[in-house]
């Protein structure tokens, strides 16, 4: 597994415009591991780019490459040359340190999907260690542009993986941010079905989602960005991916990002810095390290999640919310953990919990598994354990070990 949760952003800067004080704004703004922005390997200087990547490793950060001839589209043009280039750029730079995987392409449909299976297992072919990222739309634009009726999620994903050897897929819908919460279900929705699917393929999921006011979705509040981090991680996405960190300057549909069209930091940037650093300072080692099980709804579910009834776990006796999640995780040593939620987007709650006889100890962990908070300890008592009870912000997650 990877050492840490990803978080980074779609990144639309010409490599020709790119400053080195770009990348220091990134990092400090929480993001993990920048996409590059969009380099023309026949154009655009070599040495600079190079640059980039140390500039990256003395940064701490790793960096996605975005190469603009190794866009799956361009394979389309010709698969000899598209193979050549493909070679050439991770010879060059692949190799680098701060070089993580390759980022090429999003939102298939029927005439670019070839391009998908045969252009991510040449690049795969390469060096099967250095990860390949594609994006998906939302299931229903997956569903209309790509699958069609004859093919489930599940199928296309299981044949992309097996045949490219890709183990990364991501996915995006923005429908949290409609105004009233009338999208949350979507949101929810989509978390779900595209889980559920790689879980079968083997591959792990990363989340688009929304940094900037589009089209009808409002400007995200620090508590949207809690919100769609944890909802995400929680539910077994293992990135989250922005979009957008930058205004354009023309473009009426697109305002209110982290940076605006003049290169100037908004509001957004410094909220949106909060939360990452928070996330990764509390959850963001540790959740890395955990493989997801299953998710409930509690009080009110979302998404086509079951809700948390008696017996659904034989740990979790019962677990009381007004409206939020539980969802059940382990390590690799087989040792189990429970993440708790509170889905409102703008009020706090509780979260009540009663474990069954098989549990001796539960204890928060914060830090990253640095600092424990004992909420139950059996001692010599028989029977149900229940637990302190948990105060949520909106769009919080805590973390529980049981022993």
């Amino acid at each position: 597994m990877a050492n840490r949760i990803k978080l980074t952003f779609w990144n639309y800067v010409d490599f020709s415009d790119y400053k080195p004080e770009m990348l220091v704004d990134w990092v400090n703004c929480g993001m993990t591991d920048p996409v590059t922005p969009r380099f023309t390997y026949e154009k655009d200087s070599h040495e600079d780019f190079k640059a980039m990547l140390d500039l990256a490793e003395r940064l701490g950060v790793k960096m996605i490459l975005q190469i603009n001839e190794l866009s799956l589209e361009q394979y389309l043009n010709g698969a000899e040359k598209y193979a050549r280039i493909a070679r050439e750029v991770y010879d060059e730079f692949g190799i680098h340190p701060a070089a993580e995987g390759f980022y090429v392409g999003e939102e298939p449909n029927t005439t670019t999907n070839e391009a998908y299976f045969e252009g991510v297992k040449i690049l795969r072919d390469i060096d099967p260690k250095f990860p390949v990222f594609v994006n998906l739309g939302s299931v229903e634009r997956t569903e209309r542009m790509l699958l069609g009726p004859d093919k489930s999620l599940k199928e296309w994903m299981s044949e992309f993986t097996s045949y490219s050897g890709t183990d990364i897929i991501g996915y995006g819908t923005y429908a949290q941010l409609l105004p009233n919460g009338v999208g949350i279900d979507e949101h929810f929705y989509n978390i779900r079905e595209v889980v559920k699917a790689a879980k079968a393929s083997g591959a792990e999921v990363w989340a688009s989602q929304l940094s900037s006011a589009h089209y009808g979705y409002r400007i995200p509040s620090e508590l949207d960005f809690q919100w769609q981090i944890s909802t995400t991680v929680a539910c077994g996405c293992r990135a989250v991916v922005w979009f957008r960190l930058y205004d354009k300057l023309i473009a009426p549909d697109l305002w209110g990002s982290p940076i605006d069209e003049f290169g100037e930091k908004t509001p957004r940037y410094y909220d949106l810095a909060r939360v990452q650093k928070r996330f990764m300072a509390q959850h963001g080692e540790i959740m890395a390290k955990l493989r997801h099980v299953d998710s409930f709804g509690l009080g009110v579910s979302y998404g086509g999640y079951l809700y948390f009834l008696p017996g659904s776990n034989d740990l979790v006796e019962s677990a009381v919310c007004r409206s939020g999640m539980i969802s059940f995780f382990k390590d690799d040593e087989g040792s189990d953990y429970v993440v708790v939620l509170n889905t409102l987007q703008d009020e706090a709650c509780t979260v009540a919990l009663n474990f069954t006889d098989k549990v001796e100890k539960a204890a928060i962990l914060r830090l990253n598994g640095k600092q424990r908070v004992e909420i139950c300890n059996r001692g010599d008592k028989k029977g149900t354990l229940a637990a302190n009870e948990i105060w949520l912000a909106p769009g919080q997650m805590e973390l529980i070990k049981l022993n």
